[in-house]
């Protein structure tokens, strides 16, 4: 088991890389932290039980895939290179792949319009109900992003019509405008709201963003963030 403290110093050297496990580390309590080599595997659970790897290395990985127990089913933000050795001899029973992109320190953005607002608890169950990604959310996990994250709304007579929070690794998601709002820019203000709190935080602004969203893609380059891999979330079958 290594110190939280140390895993965190050594994994910031290269935050861009390990931004996610970063933030999950210092927002969730872990049940494992351990390094092997130059290597970093984390167990915590945030909605579910996750395993987080950051590694440059095969020989190194297969070190860590030994670690690992029957119940270690659940993966966030692997790299492509790592999938083949972490499923092999597994049925996969579900992944979901994605672009990460982040936001440079010195890039500059504008301010939003002064339209947005901040999400409340209430707002939790809406957002659920007209999410396109309802299998891998849960009302309660919105509850805690809106309570522990950082989030941002525009709202039309005190209904939220667009809105965007933090994911547990702090990645910039949930990003949804109703349909009647859309191609009103709403959607820039609000990423461009949330961009100003998490550098504010002294934070790096990342999102995750499937290949085939056409538009969330031509937001976030627009916006000045640049693409840095590929990442994936899967469940092993037991």
């Amino acid at each position: 088991m290594v110190n939280r403290i140390e895993a965190l110093e050594y994994l910031k050297k290269d935050i861009i890389k390990n931004v996610s496990i970063v933030n999950f580390i210092e927002s969730y309590e872990c049940s494992l932290i351990e390094r092997v080599g130059e290597s970093v595997l984390v167990k915590g659970k945030s909605d579910r039980n996750w395993v987080y790897i950051s590694s440059k290395s095969e020989k190194e990985l297969l070190k860590i895939k030994d670690i690992l127990r029957e119940e270690d089913r659940e993966f966030a933000v692997i790299e492509n290179w790592m999938l083949p050795i972490l499923t092999y001899g597994k049925e996969v029973k579900w992944k979901l792949s994605s672009m990460r992109l982040y936001l440079p320190p010195k890039a500059a953005v504008n301010r939003p319009r002064e339209i947005t607002d901040n999400l409340t608890v209430d707002d939790a169950e809406y957002i659920y109900n007209n999410s396109d990604y309802k299998e891998y959310l849960s009302v309660d996990y919105i509850t805690e992003r809106i309570v522990n994250g950082v989030g941002s709304c525009i709202r039309d007579n005190g209904k939220p019509v667009g809105w965007a929070l933090t994911q547990d690794d702090g990645a910039i998601g949930f990003l949804h405008v109703m349909p009647d709002f859309r191609k009103m820019g709403f959607a820039t203000d609000i990423t461009l709201d949330i961009i100003k709190k998490i550098r504010k935080q002294g934070e790096l602004p990342f999102v995750h963003i499937e290949e085939n969203n056409t538009a969330s893609m031509n937001l976030a380059f627009g916006i000045g963030f640049v693409l840095h891999e590929v990442v994936s979330w899967f469940e092993l079958e037991a």
